[in-house]
């Protein structure tokens, strides 16, 4: 056991945050305060941009898509967008491409 014990004390890093995903019955805000809890323990620590750059790396369509046109600065604004797109996908405004046909992105002419 004791061979074995530095993968317990060991941190997270960075591309296990990349690797994390949204759970669907999570918000955004949950989703987002236990990612940044989480990034809060990576060594050496962060910088904002690269927060913002590995947290939406997390996300699939269509938040992707919106989240990567963000010119956010802080991670806590790059949050507040995303929430804006949730909302936006729960009223409608944007669809969903899995809600969309059902599969996914169907190709064009098919």
């Amino acid at each position: 056991m004791r061979q074995y014990k530095f993968n317990i004390d060991v941190g997270p890093h960075r591309l296990s945050l990349q690797a994390m995903e949204k759970d669907n019955k999570k918000s955004i805000r949950e989703y987002a305060r236990r990612w940044s809890e989480l990034a809060a323990q990576v060594n050496p620590s962060m910088l904002e941009k690269e927060m913002i750059s590995l947290f939406s790396n997390t996300f699939n369509a269509p938040y992707f898509e919106y989240l990567v046109r963000s010119s956010a600065q802080h991670f806590t604004d790059f949050v507040v967008i995303a929430e804006r797109i949730e909302q936006a996908i729960g009223l409608g405004k944007i669809v969903d491409p899995i809600e969309k046909n059902g599969f996914g992105w169907k190709r064009k002419g098919h």
